[in-house]
């Protein structure tokens, strides 16, 4: 019983570890440049690999919070980038 339960775990944790690619300002900067200033809604490319769209903007007393679509060839993942007043996102 357990073995046909592992083989299905590993496989979806290794596809939910390779869609969560993370991108830094220096690896994406169309991405980090749509998240300082354009709407939601807005649509770009991360290089040649990837397309990412602006979801929703969330703000609070402290933070600001963009989700962020990212599609590429090994599927769609949903992305959340924050950041302080003055600092950069996470």
């Amino acid at each position: 019983m357990f073995k046909k339960l592992i083989r299905p775990a590993l496989l979806i944790l290794l596809v939910s570890a390779c869609s969560t690619t993370t991108y830094s300002r220096s690896e994406a900067p169309l991405l980090f440049e749509a998240l300082d200033s354009e709407p939601n809604g807005y649509k770009g490319l991360i290089g040649t690999e990837a397309v990412f769209e602006i979801s929703t903007t969330e703000v609070s007393q402290s933070l600001l919070c963009r989700a962020v679509k990212v599609a590429s060839q090994d599927g769609t993942a949903r992305r959340r980038y924050c950041k302080v007043k003055g600092g950069e996102w996470r």
